[in-house]
């Protein structure tokens, strides 16, 4: 294999990525290769990752270096477990090491069953590994095309578990899967599960029914601003995954700091309703400037906003614009996402003259999208 040739691949492909150092980050700035910027690009959207955490004890435990079956069972996991599935509308609760651990453990529950899996196309890269590497029978339907997911389920026989994945919030243009839709189609058809990934909706009160889903993952860096991922199911299904979920069997159990991080997030997720409102406004306010330049892009109510384009001259042109006039926003390419993007996230540091200025420079570089 030639090293050199699959880069230059990678590279002559408009593909190539490389990690940038960050040195500081504090409010809405943040400082790479001593550059600072507006940053458009944290994922942290109701500011709880930067919020000053109360000292305990607690803080000082050892880290007890070991999966969660040996003696990695913290006691802070069962307090954080039971604090989150008491305010949530699930029986039980499972903390992962990442939300990306959470899917990859979440369907070995249902290796070597009569059991097929009906995924949106557009899904995190995670759920389609934890498919992908339980070995289970899969159908991927068009993105949101819910027509198609239910004519298809009519074919399947009775006795097979159907199990549909999606995920609430989708992570690269911001669009919501309708659950209400998917609950319909879930009543219609026998033997069926709803398992969402709600990584980007998480806390963040976006009218997401939960009522009906059976299983939710999530990762815990997102709206709550720590780290972690979060299962929450049934009672059976945490005592599944902890009998057969590889990613939480041979993953060493988080340090105490970081569960005493996690208990104190949740509940200042919890107390968030200002942050929330803020985020509400700040979309609303991104969608008034961005209509009348993309009018036919989507335009939701979350905080994730994409702007796809044609071509990586296009999209390199203002990203790299905004990166001289001091905005930071996030450029993504293939595998990620099928046409050149650049996804802009909203959090609770920026603020509406951000906005303005955001869309002040890319007017003057737009000639044609």
């Amino acid at each position: 294999m030639d090293f050199h040739q699959k880069l230059k691949s990678i590279q002559q492909q408009g593909n190539l990525r490389s990690l940038k150092t960050v040195d500081q980050l504090k409010g809405k700035y943040i400082t790479m290769e001593g550059r600072t910027f507006i940053n458009f690009t944290s994922n942290d959207y109701l500011g709880l990752g930067q919020l000053p955490l109360a000292y305990t004890e607690d803080f000082e435990r050892c880290n007890l270096s070991s999966s969660r079956l040996v003696s990695g069972n913290d006691n802070l996991y069962q307090q954080t477990e039971e604090a989150i599935a008491d305010t949530l509308p699930f029986e039980a609760c499972l903390i992962t090491n990442s939300g990306y651990d959470a899917n990859l453990a979440v369907f070995n529950i249902f290796k070597g069953e009569n059991v097929i899996v009906l995924s949106d196309a557009a899904n995190h890269a995670s759920l389609i590994d934890g498919i992908k590497l339980s070995g289970l029978n899969k159908m991927i339907y068009s993105h949101l095309d819910y027509k198609a997911l239910d004519h298809f389920i009519d074919d399947l026989p009775n006795d097979m578990t159907k199990v549909i994945v999606t995920d609430s919030v989708f992570s690269t243009d911001g669009d919501k899967a309708d659950l209400k839709e998917l609950f319909q189609i879930k009543e219609r058809h026998s033997n069926t599960l709803l398992l969402v990934d709600d990584s980007h909706g998480f806390g963040l009160e976006l009218d997401l029914d939960y009522s009906k889903v059976d299983i939710l993952t999530a990762s815990l860096s997102k709206g709550m601003g720590a780290y972690g991922g979060v299962i929450l199911c049934p009672s059976i299904v945490r005592e599944l995954v902890i009998n057969t979920g590889r990613a939480v069997i041979y993953s060493s159990g988080l340090p105490g700091a970081v569960l005493v991080q996690l208990k104190q997030k949740y509940q200042a997720l919890l107390d968030a309703d200002k942050s929330r409102g803020k985020l509400k406004r700040l979309s609303a306010c991104f969608n008034d400037y961005f209509q009348p330049l993309w009018a036919d892009s989507i335009f939701t109510d979350t905080p994730i906003k994409a702007i796809e384009f044609k071509t990586h001259e296009q999209a390199e042109n203002i990203y790299q614009t905004l990166l001289d006039q001091g905005i930071l926003v996030s450029y993504f390419r293939y595998p990620t996402v099928s046409l050149p993007t650049l996804r802009i996230s909203l959090n609770t540091y920026i603020d509406e003259a951000d906005i303005k200025l955001l869309f002040n420079i890319v007017k003057g570089v737009v000639t044609h999208v």
